[in-house]
């Protein structure tokens, strides 16, 4: 009996031992470089991870290792994902601007949210993911996009692709859609979807929304938002930034974030800076400023080219004195001249003049010099630390600032504030944090 226990506690700790040690295969090295920086694998760069490492991981983050501050040691980008689907628990993936060819999460069954954009994926199937909200996968190489039944789906971004079609029929909580710069002829929806298009739904022009069971043909223009170059849609979603004004491949290029929240952000900063910035209101304190100095035109707006801070960090008052700068140009100049009239050689030369002419000892005039002689006639010991260049400068720069200044006045940025808060219905403390974060201005 006693033997049969041994054998049996001897059995259960062999198996304890090897559950424990059960692992899951990471074969791409800048995976697990990811996992390591991220202290999620914990057996160290061995080509595999701890089944119960892998089990704690909810959220991760492997965007393009290279600007990723979160993986300060890893300087490649990732290739292949495999083992990231015996992830049990995974509900967020962020892993664009990788080279990354392939992505299987037909096990992934609890991921919510997927960001791939900017990678090289040629096939994505998501048919087994039921609980996702929001995907990203702009900027691959895909050729189709399975979406299946996916009632949970809200956000769906697969621009610039190479799809030529697109089943949205079954996701029916879908709100956001681009599929901009694809092939796509058709894009199949149910009746509901085609009956009210949801207004952050975009397309090419050439794309066309249908029933599967019927033939296809466009919907009413008026209940659609097309995706064009040159024209701006009427509604703005806020989890979708509008791309307007700029050509296909700059376009390309900003869609490789994929965080349109954050480029709807950016669109509203944009247009509150512009706002400030109105052309009118500028010439208004550009033309008070030359009356006020007496300024050529053409020489102050090359003054504001050289030195006006407003794209830069802009200040709200003076440093300096602009008179004050003023007037050290002035007596800079003045001593320079001075300095140029007064200059030892030709002093020199009339000393020796009226000594001769009056038969004078040299060190005899020189005391009647230091005792009767006017202080501006004697030679310049010293000379100014600035020149009157310097000062000169200086008071251009204090002009620019205050036209700056000007421009960028508390009222007037107060203004504009609530005119950008009640337009896109904005807390202040939001659209602080916002301008804090994107504004080329700065107050």
């Amino acid at each position: 009996m006693k033997t049969f226990l041994n054998l049996w506690l001897s059995l259960f700790l062999c198996s304890s031992l090897f559950s424990q040690e059960e692992t899951i295969r990471i074969p791409d090295i800048g995976l697990e470089e990811c996992l390591i920086d991220l202290d999620i694998d914990s057996n160290g760069l061995n080509g595999s991870i701890l089944v119960s490492d892998a089990a704690y991981v909810v959220n991760l983050n492997i965007n393009n290792p290279i600007t990723n501050k979160l993986l300060p040691n890893v300087h490649s980008k990732i290739k292949d994902l495999t083992g990231l689907e015996s992830f049990p628990n995974l509900k967020r993936l962020d892993c664009f601007g990788n080279n990354i060819t392939k992505i299987d999460l037909s096990k992934s069954t609890s991921i919510t949210f997927l960001n791939c954009s900017e990678n090289k994926i040629e096939s994505l199937d998501l048919s087994n993911n039921t609980e996702l909200i929001y995907v990203s996968c702009d900027n691959n190489k895909l050729n189709s996009l399975i979406l299946g039944n996916n009632p949970s789906l809200e956000n769906l971004y697969c621009s610039y692709n190479n799809l030529t079609s697109l089943d949205v029929k079954s996701c029916n909580s879908l709100e956001n859609l681009d599929a901009t710069g694809n092939k796509i002829n058709i894009i199949v929806a149910n009746e509901t979807q085609l009956k009210n298009t949801p207004p952050g739904w975009y397309k090419d022009s050439n794309t066309s929304y249908a029933n599967a069971s019927s033939t296809p043909k466009p919907l009413n223009t008026n209940t659609v938002v097309e995706y064009q170059e040159d024209k701006k849609p009427q509604t703005i979603s806020v989890k979708k930034t509008v791309k307007t004004n700029s050509t296909q491949n700059s376009q390309t290029k900003e869609a490789t974030a994929a965080n349109y929240y954050e480029k709807f952000q950016l669109s509203v900063i944009n247009e509150y800076d512009k706002l400030i910035l109105a052309n009118n209101h500028i010439q208004d304190k550009k033309i008070e400023i030359e009356k006020k100095y007496a300024l050529n035109p053409d020489q102050f707006s090359q003054w504001i080219t050289k030195y006006s801070n407003l794209k830069k960090n802009t200040v709200n008052a003076l440093k300096k004195s602009t008179t004050a700068h003023y007037s050290k140009f002035k007596r800079a100049a003045v001593e320079e001249y001075e300095k140029l009239v007064l200059n030892p050689s030709y002093l020199q030369s009339k000393k020796e003049e009226v000594q001769k002419k009056h038969q004078l000892n040299s060190e005899q005039f020189s005391e009647w010099i230091n005792l009767f002689g006017t202080p501006s006639l004697k030679t310049k010991t010293t000379q100014p630390q600035e020149t009157a260049e310097d000062y000169y400068i200086k008071f251009k720069k204090s002009v620019v600032n205050e036209y700056d200044s000007l421009i960028l006045n508390p009222t007037h940025i107060q203004n504009k504030k609530k005119e950008i808060q009640q337009k896109y219905k904005l807390t202040p403390i939001q659209l602080n944090e916002w301008i804090k974060k994107h504004s080329k201005i700065r107050n």
